[in-house]
């Protein structure tokens, strides 16, 4: 009899642990990522994702106001998020794969000082934008990928859909300025940690980078990358004194080229209404894949009906080289000279929006 409820109770502790090994398997397997997908597409429009703050947590990059002229294209803060199975994939191949979504919760600059110190803070929830890699819904757009935006600024209330964005808005700076297949993974060491990494959490490794004194300035967006010729005469000065003074004489609206009036920009800028000269419309009519030396557009910007200051681009070498033979201006105060926000050959913040143009030029107003 005793033998029988030993035996009877042994076969009760393995049925138990096996039970328990095959929910472990189980719930192993419905954890999988290796192939779930973590949007869903309708109709064209992306369907406002949920659950995100709970995926692999990828960086927050802030380009304030008070480090870019004060005007920053972007100043909120962004959270970035990157589905599980996406980064697992990159962690295996260090390539994005098919189905690849990206979360960025925007977030308001809140304070500046804290006990530790001077600094920016988080503040509230604003917007919500996301980019997602996709053959099958975006087989014709440069890397598959598309942008969305479920932000509503007037009521604060985010969309349940949203339409994918232009190329020209938003995905040709990635695909100018990104260093991994749209992603600017330079701005994200939990991707460059990541990458190739296999198996392995690339977290738990002892090893980091010693901090090292760099005495050198680091060129912004929109620090000049080439240097400006001064041995050279143009239709328009580029020294700034002499620039900033001639723009203010208006003599440029005596261009046979322009637009009737103002209207809302297709890039950074709000409000716009573009002076191009007569050497740069017939090469952007007549399709010209380099505009000659010299040839120029001014616009003009404006803000609740106010002319504000102007942008200004100037071809000054044959070739184009990467927007390095382009000039680039921009102030933001007419009035006030030391409101400039971009000046030299080679600007990023300008070469990356325009780059996207025949030869750095979007005047569609020409064709």
């Amino acid at each position: 009899m005793k033998i029988k409820l030993t035996l009877y109770k042994i076969a009760l502790i393995l049925l138990v642990f096996t039970s328990c090994s095959n929910g472990g398997s189980k719930g192993m397997s419905d954890n999988s990522y290796e192939n779930k997908s973590f949007y869903t597409m309708e109709n064209g429009e992306l369907i406002r994702p949920t659950g995100y703050r709970s995926w692999i947590f990828v960086g927050t990059p802030v380009t304030p106001n008070e480090l870019n002229g004060g005007k920053a294209p972007f100043p909120e803060m962004h959270n970035v998020y990157i589905d599980p199975a996406s980064y697992d994939h990159y962690k295996k191949s260090g390539k994005f794969k098919e189905g690849t979504i990206l979360v960025k919760e925007l977030v308001s600059v809140g304070a500046t000082s804290a006990v530790s110190g001077n600094g920016y803070f988080e503040g509230e929830f604003i917007g919500l934008e996301a980019s997602v890699k996709s053959k099958e819904h975006f087989p014709n757009e440069p890397g598959n990928w598309a942008i969305f935006s479920f932000t509503e600024p007037k009521t604060g209330i985010l969309k349940e859909r949203a339409k994918q964005f232009p190329y020209a808005a938003c995905a040709a700076c990635h695909d100018t300025n990104a260093d991994d297949d749209f992603v600017f993974t330079q701005f994200y060491p939990v991707l460059r940690a990541a990458k190739g990494a296999g198996a392995i959490n690339p977290e738990d490794g002892a090893k980091r980078t010693a901090e090292k004194k760099d005495d050198s300035k680091k060129l912004g967006i929109w620090d000049a990358t080439a240097p400006t010729p001064t041995d050279k005469k143009f239709d328009i000065p580029l020294n700034e004194e002499k620039l900033f003074a001639f723009l203010n004489t208006e003599s440029y609206k005596k261009l046979k080229y322009q637009e009737k009036e103002t209207h809302k920009s297709a890039g950074p800028h709000e409000t716009v209404r573009s002076y191009i000269s007569n050497e740069l419309a017939e090469s952007v009519k007549a399709g010209n894949k380099e505009h000659p030396i010299g040839s120029y557009a001014i616009k003009e910007q404006y803000k609740d009906g106010k002319q504000l200051g102007w942008a200004v681009m100037l071809k000054t070498q044959d070739k184009t080289d990467n927007g390095s033979g382009w000039f680039w201006y921009e102030t933001l105060d007419r009035n006030d000279i030391s409101k400039k926000a971009a000046y030299g050959n080679g600007v990023k913040g300008c070469v990356s929006c325009h780059s996207i143009g025949n030869d750095m030029v979007r005047a569609t107003f020409l064709n």
